[in-house]
């Protein structure tokens, strides 16, 4: 009997592991959050769903303070520097960092909006694309928050 999957665990033991340099941990968990069952979404939307609040709070802890009139953004860049358009992402990529900043800008609907497209039709290969960008994403920016 499989035990119940706990997607806020996973999602924070995924920024521990990529965090503190552990590859097997990193793989095991990103492997677990897909080998849930199908479909695949519904184990990786509610760990995407997490990993954004954990990013959106680094956020607002380092812009503190945050009042009602801030409105935030994303500066995409490539391997190379150069800016990079959302829309140029992978759909559930785009759907991943629009969800983000649907958290940080506190538009509740449009989060639940995002991530439902994050998951469409996803299937294991997708579901570890995405979680392992939305990992980099939010590790990156709780270094940065940290700094």
């Amino acid at each position: 009997m499989r035990a119940t999957f706990d997607a806020r665990a996973a999602a924070h033991e995924l920024v521990r592991c990529a965090r503190d340099g552990d590859p097997d941990g990193l793989v095991e968990t990103l492997y677990a959050v897909v080998e849930q069952g199908d479909p695949v979404g519904d184990h990786v939307r509610p760990v995407l769903a997490e990993l954004n609040r954990v990013s959106a709070t680094a956020v607002h802890d380092r812009a503190a303070p945050v009042t009602s009139d801030t409105l935030f953004g994303v500066d995409l860049r490539d391997e190379d520097d150069q800016r990079l358009d959302v829309d140029e992402l992978s759909p559930p990529t785009r759907a991943a960092v629009r969800a983000l900043l649907a958290e940080l800008n506190d538009e509740p609907d449009d989060v639940v909006f995002q991530l439902d497209l994050a998951v469409r039709e996803m299937d294991r290969t997708i579901g570890l694309a995405t979680v392992r960008q939305t990992l980099i994403m939010t590790v990156g920016l709780l270094v940065w928050s940290e700094a």
